[in-house]
Order: C-alpha cells, then sequence, then structure tokens
C-alpha cells in the first residue's frame, strides 16, 4: 500500500482519508463529534472537505458520505513510516478500507477510482 502511494509523482498532494459512513440517512451529529473529540480536524463530507470544529449541518433525510482525512501529505521518498501508520489507523477507523484522494481534486475519491487492491478482509482505493 505505501509503496504505491511512494511511486506516486514527488511532491503530489494527497489525502488519506477513512471511510466512516457510506450513503446512510441522518444528520450524523454523534459520529463528528466523536471524530473531533478523536482530535480529528477535517473530514470529506458528501465530496466536500471541511473543519470538524465547525461541521456543516445534514440533512436528516438525505444520504451522507463521511471520510475521515486521517493524513495529508506531498509524495516524498521519505514518508514510509508515516504512511505506514496511517493507513493503519485509517483501516482500523474504517474497518478495513482507506482510500488516498488528490488534494487538488478533494472529490477524487468519490469521482473515480483508478485501482483497488484487494486482501482478505481490506479494502484500499487509490482514487
Amino acid at each position: 500500500m505505501v509503496d504505491n502511494v511512494l511511486s506516486q509523482p514527488e511532491g503530489k498532494r494527497l489525502m488519506l482519508l477513512a471511510p466512516i459512513i457510506k450513503e446512510r440517512k441522518g444528520e450524523h451529529t454523534k459520529t463528528l463529534e466523536n471524530l473531533a473529540s478523536q482530535g480529528y480536524i477535517r473530514a470529506r463530507i458528501d465530496g466536500e472537505v471541511c473543519d470538524l470544529s465547525d461541521p456543516p449541518k445534514l440533512e436528516l433525510q438525505k444520504k451522507h458520505t463521511i471520510e475521515v482525512v486521517v493524513d495529508r501529505f506531498k509524495v516524498r521518498d521519505d514518508l514510509t513510516q508515516r504512511l505506514a501508520e496511517s493507513f493503519e489507523t485509517a483501516l482500523e477507523l474504517s474497518g478495513g478500507t482507506a482510500v488516498v484522494a488528490d488534494m487538488d481534486d478533494p472529490k477524487s475519491g468519490r469521482a473515480a477510482v483508478l485501482r483497488q487492491l484487494r486482501l482478505p478482509n481490506l479494502r484500499l482505493q487509490y482514487a
């Protein structure tokens, strides 16, 4: 997983996301508060990155997708250990799924999966 990320062009700005809620109705207030209390600063909610200290009010009857931003980084050779730890965190948070998205196209993880790697009890999407 880490090697695949590091094979991206050096300097490319990426973020590692842990999907928490996928297409479920609700306001998800408690989920967002819980993520903020765990020290997470940002989440991508319905494709838009927002600050968890002031999350948007979600419509109760609309389906929402919430992905917590576990790490943001520019691709460099010296990120191996940091990325390994970040992937471990993302996989634990999400129950086995991690999404790598382009920070210059924040909706990219939702729009197109360029590569998907499947292992038992693990799903990783590169977008």
